[in-house]
């Protein structure tokens, strides 16, 4: 068992999502930053796809309730087992009765905390993912609360002494540029992957908010007269990474949570390659983005795609070595 002490501001369980389901209005859900959870659970011998604990801005304490192996992914937290620091990105072993505990980091959001085995839950639509929203997966469908526990799998994984980086991460967001026009000029389109973006504090899992970069008023103007509108349209079919403009001008890159259908004009859709990132933006942070061709969308996923695969690769070869 893992026992919650302390969850954080939000603590949900989360897998890779829940696929096939968009066409009844079934959200995907699943780990914002997917490469983190693949490393975490790599790292603890798990399926890539394992039900792993994402932890949000941090502040979270769980206690082991029986020896178990446990990996981190994704932003570093400072974490401690017992006093003792944890790395990001490494293996370790619980004792019973250890506690995990975790501060916050400055540059990263979300940090994801896998357990060889992964946890003994039933998926709802073939997935075990928590779907705040709607109710359904995790624990009763909702974030964590202290004094809840949690039934771990059993695993027949050795503990290792190794570890794993995530795939290199760096440079503007790539996109594919929208080619329904949705009545929007093409400069209009255009001052979108000129501007230099600012995330709000007011984005979570559904979508990223994005405001003009406060560099000067006379730009922050210009961006907001350029981008507003007052145009609706039909609703249309969105996903993770789909790039809606409200009326506003003020931008939103929609996340893991998103609904299935939206009215908003459409700007473009981030490349799959880049999505884990945007699950790690804290509000104030700057982003920039910049449109790609199909073609160098494929290659940039296939490239992302490989890096994967060769630390899978890597990882099951130590592990049969050993």
């Amino acid at each position: 068992m893992l026992t919650i002490i302390k969850p954080g501001p939000q603590l949900t369980i989360q897998d890779l999502g829940r696929f096939g389901q968009r066409h009844l209005g079934v959200s995907q859900c699943g780990a914002l930053d997917s490469d983190a959870l693949r490393v975490a659970n790599l790292l603890v011998g798990n399926n890539q796809d394992a039900a792993a604990l994402e932890i949000t801005l941090g502040m979270a304490k769980l206690r082991f309730e029986r020896p178990c192996c446990f990996a981190l992914s994704g932003a570093d937290m400072s974490a401690n087992l017992d006093g003792k620091r944890i790395d990001i990105g490494w293996c370790y072993q619980a004792e019973a009765g250890q506690t995990l505990t975790f501060a916050s980091s400055s540059l990263n959001l979300r940090c994801y905390l896998a357990i060889s085995g992964g946890f003994a839950l039933e998926p709802v639509l073939g997935s075990c993912s928590t779907d705040c929203m709607a109710g359904f997966g995790g624990l009763d469908g909702q974030a964590l609360q202290a004094g809840q526990q949690l039934a771990l799998a059993t695993s027949d994984f050795e503990w290792l002494n190794w570890g794993a980086k995530l795939p290199k991460r760096q440079g503007p967001v790539h996109y594919i540029a929208e080619p329904r026009e949705f009545g929007l000029a093409a400069k209009l389109k255009l001052a979108f992957s000129e501007a230099t973006w600012q995330v709000s504090a007011q984005s979570n899992r559904m979508g990223l908010r994005l405001q003009a970069e406060p560099s000067s008023a006379d730009l922050d103007e210009s961006i907001s007269h350029n981008l507003s509108h007052s145009l609706s349209i039909e609703s249309t079919a969105v996903a993770p990474g789909s790039i809606q403009l409200p009326p506003s001008g003020e931008p939103i890159v929609l996340l893991n949570d998103c609904q299935t259908t939206g009215g908003y004009p459409l700007l473009g859709q981030v490349i799959a390659a880049d999505l884990p990132r945007l699950g790690q933006l804290k509000g104030g942070q700057s982003i920039a983005f910049t449109a790609v061709t199909l073609t160098q969308a494929r290659q940039l996923n296939q490239q992302h795609q490989s890096e994967l695969n060769r630390l899978r690769l890597a990882m099951r070869y130590r592990r049969e070595s050993s």
